[in-house]
């Protein structure tokens, strides 16, 4: 049975024609799950900004508030997170199975903070209308990909601008970590570092919990050792029991996962408030702007996979570039639909797949192996419960700072390019909205071109794409 299973292996992916083998392939899947869990366990942390009264001022959460769905805020965390695993456990299998490419799938880090933040929060959408337009975009997407738009529009933006998006959301996250470290206290008036004389209290104890953990995984990763976040965040989590940063008191690990509030319950009906004209507008408009711009948040992350795998991995271009990129976005977008009914936000294709290439893997099996660790993972949802404040911080913001690595790519030479792409990387945490950053880093890249002459080298589909995204600011909440 073994040795029948091997020869289905073999075959199946190609393993020996990619000079790889079985036992190569096995460890890079692993290799990929210990590198990339910490990122399907961070969303559901932010996400759950999205329920109102789930996330206590200081930036704990509040296991036994009761949400407006009947939830505890413990059990709705649980729930988001096993969605998140099973999301990501199904798309790396589709992905591996069917294009023989070791890419892994999971939530959008990127899209999971836009949809928290603006979407939900300043827009107003409860999370089942969000996981409703998800679904949509879904759709697409998928005739995008069909019809190669997202090719033209990728195209079409400058890599500058492209690599400043990256930073932005990377100088987001790590914002929103340090507060939830209280690493720094945000007032009405000021932003303070936290008070370190006091060491007993709970706020100066989840700071230093903080900044041991992110000095650990610096260390960690240093030294190359594959899920240094994952480990740094466990350590964190020990730590944190002696300290009295977590309770086991809430916590019931046999209680059967309460997936109902968020599995096939996507509110179409809310989107759109059809009570008079002007509100179906408003509304109508509202909607346009969040499809847009999760359309084009997952275009740049999927093409951005792509080219750090052709430019920085052993993985042939005629094999991913020319052959295989209609195959990976029409896979996107049809997991990014299943992931929605879950209740789980865009699938995309993570760019930390290049862990497990690195580590030899080059079939479609190394996919495999990582997304059936992810589904053996939701049995353990329960156990995210306890995970403190200080840990999911570590994880933000370490994340921010691997996403502003990319900084150095962006040509600051070239001035009329390095502006826009400086407007793009701090105006999102400063404004707290990545649409603003992405919509300033275009919109001032055209109009700069324009008057200095270059109107002609900006691409057409970039004045279209400055148009909706200036749309799209003037209807922004404020």
């Amino acid at each position: 049975m073994i040795e029948y299973i091997k020869k289905f292996l073999y075959k199946k992916f190609d393993i020996i024609e990619h000079k790889s083998n079985l036992r190569t392939e096995v460890l890079a899947g692993i290799t990929n799950y210990f590198t990339i869990i910490y990122l399907v366990m961070l969303v559901p942390e932010i996400l759950m900004n999205v329920f109102p009264g789930a996330i206590s001022e200081d930036g704990s959460r509040i296991g036994d508030f009761i949400l407006s769905n009947g939830l505890t805020t413990n059990e709705m965390f649980i729930a988001l997170t096993a969605a998140s695993f099973i999301c990501s456990g199904i798309g790396s299998i589709i992905m591996g199975y069917l294009t023989n490419l070791p890419f892994v799938q999971g939530p959008s880090l990127a899209v999971g903070t836009f949809i928290t933040y603006t979407v939900c929060i300043n827009f107003g959408y409860t999370y089942n209308q969000a996981l409703a337009v998800v679904f949509i975009s879904g759709f697409v997407f998928f005739i995008l990909a069909l019809f190669g738009t997202e090719k033209k529009i990728h195209k079409a933006i400058p890599k500058n601008i492209k690599y400043a998006v990256t930073c932005g959301i990377g100088l987001f996250i790590t914002y929103q970590g340090l507060l939830k470290a209280h690493i720094i206290e945000q007032s009405s008036i000021n932003t303070n570092l936290f008070d370190i004389s006091s060491i007993t209290s709970k706020d100066t104890k989840t700071a230093i919990l903080a900044l041991i953990g992110i000095i650990l995984i610096t260390i960690l990763h240093k030294k190359h050792i594959y899920g240094s976040i994952f480990i740094g965040k466990i350590v964190c989590i020990i730590l944190a029991l002696p300290l009295g940063l977590i309770s086991l008191n809430n916590i019931d690990f046999f209680k059967p996962l309460n997936l109902g509030s968020i599995v096939f319950n996507l509110d179409f009906k809310g989107i759109i408030d059809f009570s008079n004209v002007s509100v179906a507008l408003k509304t109508f408009t509202t909607f346009m702007v969040v499809l847009f711009s999760i359309c084009i948040m997952d275009i740049f992350e999927t093409m951005a996979m792509l080219i750090v795998t052709d430019n920085f991995v052993e993985v042939s271009k005629e094999r991913v570039t020319n052959k295989r990129i209609p195959q990976i976005l029409e896979i996107d977008s049809i997991t990014t639909s299943v992931g929605s009914t879950i209740g789980s936000v865009t699938v995309s294709t993570y760019v930390e797949s290049t862990a497990g290439i690195m580590e030899g893997g080059r079939t479609g099996l190394t996919a495999v192996v990582t997304g059936v660790l992810f589904l053996l993972s939701t049995f353990l949802s329960p156990l995210v419960a306890l995970v403190p404040s200080a840990a999911t911080a570590t994880t933000l913001i370490f994340a921010g700072v691997l996403m502003m690595s990319i900084i150095k790519l962006i040509d600051f030479e070239n001035i009329d390019e390095a502006v826009p792409a400086f407007f793009a990387t701090v105006l999102m945490p400063l404004t707290n909205s990545i649409l603003v950053g992405i919509a300033f880093g275009v919109i001032s890249y055209v109009v700069i071109q324009v008057f200095l002459g270059g109107w002609r080298k900006v691409n057409k589909i970039l004045y279209l794409l400055s148009i909706l995204l200036l749309i799209s600011l003037i209807y922004l909440p404020r």
